[in-house]
């Protein structure tokens, strides 16, 4: 199994992020995990990320911890923290130091796909910034993939230049956990999907089951989560 949560919970100050948690994850799916706000869907994330330790329960990736396996693990989170000085040159060189399994062709590539402007990020829209950490994170060889909702905020075509991407770049012993609240047109790219609510399990489904039944995954969110 290429990842896994058993019993997971993990408390925070006041309230509880995930709430005894059991799932798993082979490789080659593409899984969206869905929820509203506060579900814990990116507290999961961080947790199989090693961002974020369990209180309790346990989480192994790889057959191991989290942490001890950040090399096959990419993890794409909210926060844009790229320099306003930063140009793609400076990703390339900066990604290529920091991970040895970083490919500066595929990065260029992907630049050209997401039609990333060669300029500082302090005079790209928000869109730009996000197809650029997006081609940062894709150029990774890795076999876990966890984008924590990088549709966020952006515009229309952005979302589309990226959901394409992910499509491309998935390779069949990957696996991609995608956390989006844009359902809709993510849902084509998901053969799995977890919804998630108050940090519990709402249901486990293949996407492909969904559509047998007459149903989409927007429809199963409203049923399952509103």
């Amino acid at each position: 199994m290429l990842a896994k949560l058993d019993h997971v919970t993990k408390r925070y100050v006041k309230n509880e992020g995930l709430r005894d948690l059991t799932l798993d994850f082979p490789a080659g799916q593409v899984v969206g995990v869905l929820g509203l706000n506060g579900s814990g869907k990116s507290t999961m994330l961080k947790l199989l990320a090693g961002l974020l330790f369990p209180t309790s329960g346990h989480v192994s990736v790889f057959d191991g911890q989290p942490r001890s396996k950040r090399s096959n693990i990419v993890f794409l989170g909210e926060r844009d923290a790229l320099w306003p000085w930063m140009k793609p040159t400076d990703a390339e060189r900066f990604m290529g130091n920091l991970y040895a399994d970083f490919d500066r062709t595929r990065f260029n590539e992907l630049l050209d796909a997401l039609e990333v402007p060669r300029r500082k990020t302090k005079t790209m829209s928000k869109g730009e910034r996000g197809r650029l950490r997006l081609a940062m994170a894709l150029a990774r060889d890795a076999k876990l993939y966890l984008l924590d909702e990088p549709l966020g905020g952006i515009d229309l075509i952005s979302r589309e230049k990226i959901l394409s991407s992910i499509v491309q770049e998935w390779h069949t012993d990957e696996t991609i956990l995608l956390s989006t609240h844009e359902v809709a047109e993510a849902e084509g790219l998901f053969e799995r999907v977890v919804y998630l609510r108050d940090g519990k399990l709402a249901l486990d489904v293949s996407a492909e089951s969904l559509r047998e039944g007459g149903k989409s995954v927007v429809d199963t969110f409203r049923e399952v989560l509103t």
